[in-house]
């Protein structure tokens, strides 16, 4: 998507409750879509800043994985600096994870060549076992935690199962991501865990910060366009408030297997479901709340000291949506 020959239509963050006429099908047919070529890939997003890619529902070890790994690895390439860090949103491995998928469905499934960075992850419900057994579970979350902490080496980074990490490094932050378990079901995460990590979160997006940006991070979005699962009402009752309070601009989660990007009343953040890492993809409605579409794919995100820009690109290098968000909170969606 080549800034300079796109323009950018303004949306402000109560008009974004009217996204219905923004991004409806038709705005899409008009143009929305177009290939992030070599020259569109490298384009100027402003001197400086800082490059990330996300990514969930991903650990299948599939042809899906690989396709839309391959496509991070050159899109990346064309990027005109490094990535900063790849945000990996969860249900990073399906099924059962044997030592050896670390190396087969991570170390070698995201090559070094342009996606040489940290990968920080998150936990999905995958990630806790297919049948969320208590016991199994557990020890299958605790594997991720255990190769973090005997690899140091390793671009695989899960310190916790909630953290807090300051970018590019805690001297001299520009964005501040916070890494939630939304995993409230049973046989995942403890009583006391949930109890622990929501004093956490409260105490950690209230704890002063250099960072410009502050972004959350959980496997499970707050709110879907999605038809097989829809809003959580359970985070939004946890969760919630403290999205409305706090000045955080990226909300970003997984869990549903397409691409979105929601914009909802009183709430700071920006919504982004990144769920089209490999997994089998859902169906979404016809969203009255921004973009959605049932696809592969992953989010580029470029954030400097003034804005945000995030493009939705699909498995084959096509950037299908894409928006700026300001420090004042407007959003403005970009079109070709």
């Amino acid at each position: 998507m080549n800034s300079s020959s796109s323009s950018f239509s303004s949306l402000s963050r109560r008009e974004a409750l009217k996204a219905g006429l923004i991004f409806s099908s038709g705005f899409l047919s008009a143009g929305w879509q177009s290939r992030a070529s070599a020259e569109e890939a490298k384009t100027k997003f402003g001197k400086g800043g800082l490059h990330f890619l996300a990514v969930g529902d991903y650990g299948t070890g599939n042809k899906n994985q690989k396709k839309v790994a391959e496509q991070m690895n050159a899109f990346a390439g064309k990027l005109d600096s490094p990535l900063t860090a790849v945000l990996a949103l969860g249900d990073n491995f399906y099924n059962k994870l044997e030592p050896e998928r670390f190396e087969r469905d991570f170390e070698k499934m995201y090559s070094k060549e342009h996606l040489d960075c940290p990968f920080y992850a998150c936990l999905g419900n995958h990630d806790y076992g297919p049948q969320y057994d208590s016991k199994q579970g557990r020890a299958k979350a605790d594997m991720q935690l255990e190769y973090a902490a005997k690899n140091p080496d390793s671009r695989w980074k899960m310190p916790a199962k909630w953290y807090a990490v300051e970018l590019p490094n805690a001297s001299a932050p520009l964005v501040k991501v916070i890494y939630l378990d939304g995993n409230y079901f049973e046989g995942a995460m403890t009583p006391q865990e949930k109890l622990d990590q929501k004093r956490w979160m409260e105490a950690e997006l209230k704890k002063p910060t250099r960072a410009k940006w502050t972004w959350v991070v959980s496997h499970y979005p707050l709110f879907s366009d999605d038809t097989k699962r829809k809003d959580n009402q359970g985070l939004i009752k946890n969760w919630g408030d403290h999205l409305k309070a706090n000045p955080v601009s990226l909300y970003l989660s997984g869990h549903d297997h397409n691409l979105q990007h929601l914009q909802l009343k009183d709430y700071q953040p920006s919504f982004l479901v990144s769920g089209g890492g490999g997994a089998s993809t859902y169906e979404i409605t016809s969203s009255e709340r921004g973009f959605a579409k049932q696809i592969f794919g992953f989010n580029h995100i470029h954030v400097d000291d003034k804005r945000v820009t995030v493009q939705l690109i699909d498995a084959d290098g096509v950037c299908m949506h894409a928006f700026e968000r300001d420090r004042s909170g407007r959003v403005t969606v970009r079109e070709a």
